[in-house]
């Protein structure tokens, strides 16, 4: 159906801005399944970490307190990102509302990239220096210091391909992970962030009856206890990740300060409306002590 009046814009907004949400909600997103999405009100968050404590102590007729050390200061700043289309006159006097949903979905999609390729980001410079932590170091590094200024450090980073044998190697180097005051930590590493290139491999280790890799028929341990999720926006084809899934919904955290908006305005001179799309989110974690990543060379 046409739409003649002087308000064509503000009439098209509530189409388009349905059509936006509904092609968002048709892509997969990943932060969910991997992140702690949280919202705040604030221009930032912060965290003052602290260290654990040691083992209880025996009674000696009062309570024994123990005072927390100084842990690494964690700060998620929100970013401001944009983006925008721009709608002729024309377009809807000539009834080319094809074209007009086609260009809602293009700015949808971008949206939806965006924000795929900031949470996907914190993976893929797990092995350098591209994003790091509030330690100082990579996601995945083998020199990450227990606290400030402790020579006590801990590795979460190896370089082994992707079988059956190297995940359980994994597993049993994540275990051995101690906390500022030796205490174990006892990360339980029960889902595998894998790329596409990897996708077939990860599936046979978590999901085949026997145990892969042998000829032996033995029972695959890990059907069942592992979960896998492939991120089609890791970059690295070779890399592969570890995590605990309840330990990372504790540190790695995706703040949505402004959810991505939709909203219009017309130009009065040249009849163009223009419909922009802007939010404010940021993302990182506290500690990398629910991860281990594998980057084969």
């Amino acid at each position: 159906m046409s739409i003649k009046s002087d308000n064509w814009a503000e009439l098209l907004t509530p189409g388009l801005r349905a059509i936006f949400g509904q092609h968002q909600r048709e892509m997969k997103d990943y932060i969910p399944l991997i992140f702690n999405v949280e919202t705040s009100t604030k221009a930032f968050e912060q965290f003052l970490g602290t260290g654990e404590l040691g083992i209880m102590d025996e009674w000696e007729g009062k309570v024994s307190y123990e005072d927390f050390d100084k842990g690494f200061k964690a700060i998620f700043t929100h970013k401001k990102y944009s983006k925008g289309m721009q709608l002729e006159r024309e377009l809807v006097d000539d009834d080319q509302y094809a074209e007009i949903k086609n260009r809602t979905k293009k700015l949808s999609r971008v949206t939806y990239y965006t924000r795929q390729i900031h949470a996907a980001s914190v993976f893929n410079n797990a092995n350098n220096g591209g994003f790091v932590g509030p330690d100082g170091k990579p996601l995945c590094a083998t020199d990450h210091p227990k606290m400030p200024g402790s020579s006590s450090t801990f590795s979460n980073k190896g370089t082994l391909e992707l079988t059956a044998d190297n995940v359980e190697t994994t597993r049993t180097e994540a275990l051995k992970w101690t906390d500022d005051k030796d205490n174990k930590i006892l990360t339980q590493l029960d889902t595998l962030i894998v790329p596409s290139a990897l996708r077939k491999k990860a599936m046979i280790i978590a999901e085949t009856d026997e145990e892969p890799d042998t000829t032996e028929h033995g029972i695959n341990v890990w059907k069942g206890n592992l979960k896998v999720i492939e991120w089609p926006f890791l970059t690295n084809p070779k890399a592969w990740f570890m995590i605990d899934s309840a330990r990372a919904k504790e540190e790695l955290l995706w703040f949505d300060r402004r959810k991505p908006d939709f909203a219009n305005q017309v130009d009065f001179d040249t009849e163009i409306a223009k419909y922009k799309v802007i939010g404010r989110w940021s993302y990182g974690y506290l500690s990398p002590l629910w991860i281990y990543g594998n980057f084969a060379a």
